[in-house]
């Protein structure tokens, strides 16, 4: 008999959008309340019920463009294919229904861009427990379509243009080590009557996007320097180039309406200062409302 090992999980597509890259998915189905009587007088406790099946979902992947079409799709299947270990063969999994709520990306000099999500699981109907949200299809000899990311890497060229409409006002911090990207909206969730698991799983409101960008140029800017010129600017828009692996087309990371709100600086006898600003971008500006994936959107990468 063959081992029952999979691996090589691949070939995402979740809510419609197609995800390559994928490091890692992963499911993690938890009763929320376990309902625990008292000894009263046994040796002890004597009855332990459960209610409230809530399963998270997480994700990782390289794909980092696709960080918005993701984040504002509708909720519906996640699919991807493992192949058996020793086989030439595949099982075809599905997990229903994630509300993704969350995302932390970064871009560093020296690996890929990555993004990671976080999300709930609605379930279709009271009836349904995991057994229904997580599916696995029999085995498949056809190989999995692939999808391959736009991969990138180290960030340079940065710019904060606090109007933005240009000119001299605009900053450009050098050295770029890192930008990361963090983003999330709470979850509401319930369940009730007979319910197996949370029937009703909705997204609140987004926060705002936080921003953190680490640079090494230390060159004397008025008042000071490049971080304490960046903190008080006004809100403006950023721009980071981001070159693409494997020699692809370099790609841009454009962050609208963003305030920073704080910076530190870290100087070390072993190695270069490093400069650290972080920030925040709301939704609305004056009369423009910015958006995840239609125009005017508070961030993208293209």
């Amino acid at each position: 008999m063959p081992n029952q090992r999979i691996f090589e999980a691949q070939g995402l597509t979740s809510n419609g959008v197609a995800i390559g890259g994928m490091s890692a998915i992963g499911v993690n189905g938890e009763y929320v309340d376990v309902v625990q009587s008292a000894a009263d007088g046994a040796i002890g406790v004597e009855d332990v019920d459960r209610a409230g099946l809530d399963v998270k979902a997480t994700l990782s992947s390289t794909d980092v463009t696709k960080a918005n079409a993701l984040l504002d799709a509708l909720v519906g299947n996640s699919v991807f294919d493992g192949r058996e270990a020793g086989l030439a063969t595949w099982h075809r999994m599905t997990i229903g229904n994630i509300l993704w709520n969350s995302m932390r990306m970064n871009m560093s000099l020296n690996a890929d861009a990555t993004v990671q999500y976080d999300g709930r699981v609605r379930f279709a109907d009271g009836t349904k427990s995991l057994a229904d949200v997580v599916t696995v299809a029999g085995v498949s000899m056809v190989v999995p379509t692939l999808t391959y990311p736009a991969r990138l890497y180290r960030p340079n060229a940065a710019s904060f243009d606090p109007d933005p409409v240009g000119g001299a006002d605009v900053i450009l911090p050098l050295h770029l080590r890192s930008v990361s990207l963090s983003l999330s909206a709470p979850i509401i969730a319930d369940y009730g009557d007979a319910d197996i698991g949370h029937t009703s799983v909705d997204r609140g409101p987004w926060q705002a996007l936080t921003v953190t960008l680490t640079h090494r140029d230390a060159k004397v800017e008025t008042p000071s320097h490049v971080n304490a010129k960046l903190l008080g600017a006004g809100r403006g828009a950023l721009t980071v180039n981001l070159l693409g692996r494997g020699g692809a087309a370099a790609q841009t990371l454009t962050v609208n309406n963003l305030l920073f709100t704080g910076a530190t600086e870290a100087h070390k006898g072993e190695t270069f200062t490093d400069y650290t600003i972080t920030g925040v971008a709301g939704w609305k500006n004056g009369a423009t409302a910015y958006t995840l994936n239609a125009a005017s959107k508070l961030f993208a990468i293209a």
